[in-house]
């Protein structure tokens, strides 16, 4: 890997939270502010396979991350991206790079989620370089 796709997601560095715009059929930009950790110039997020961004990201690829706070408010430039839901054999770097980054708060955040949701209904998306 190259310094340049390492650094790639320099302006997210140290936030909390991005804002993951991903893009329906017609065009129309979908923004969703959410949880990741940059792992090796891969961003991993965590969701429920059901919510609408999965069949998104399913259909079109093409996204943009931009660092914002908890409710949204971006905090940064609009970078583009490409994003793919990860198969479940990819799983376990996601999940540790999530860890790593928010730790308990992460724990707790994810068996809240898991048991409002149907057994294994949550994924990892995997968002790169373009």
């Amino acid at each position: 890997m190259t310094s340049s796709t390492t650094n790639y997601f320099a302006p997210l560095e140290g936030a909390q939270f991005m804002v993951l715009t991903t893009y329906r059929a017609n065009g129309t930009a979908v923004p969703t502010t959410v949880w990741f950790a940059d792992a090796g110039g891969t961003l991993y997020i965590t969701t429920n396979v059901q919510l609408k961004k999965v069949g998104r990201i399913r259909a079109n690829p093409a996204a943009t991350v931009a660092a914002s706070d908890r409710v949204g408010t971006v905090q940064g430039p609009a970078i583009p991206a490409q994003a793919r839901v990860l198969e479940p054999a990819e799983f376990p770097a996601a999940e540790a790079a999530l860890r790593a980054k928010y730790g308990d708060l992460y724990a707790t955040m994810t068996a809240q989620m898991d048991a409002t949701q149907p057994p294994n209904s949550r994924i990892f998306i995997a968002v790169t370089p373009p």
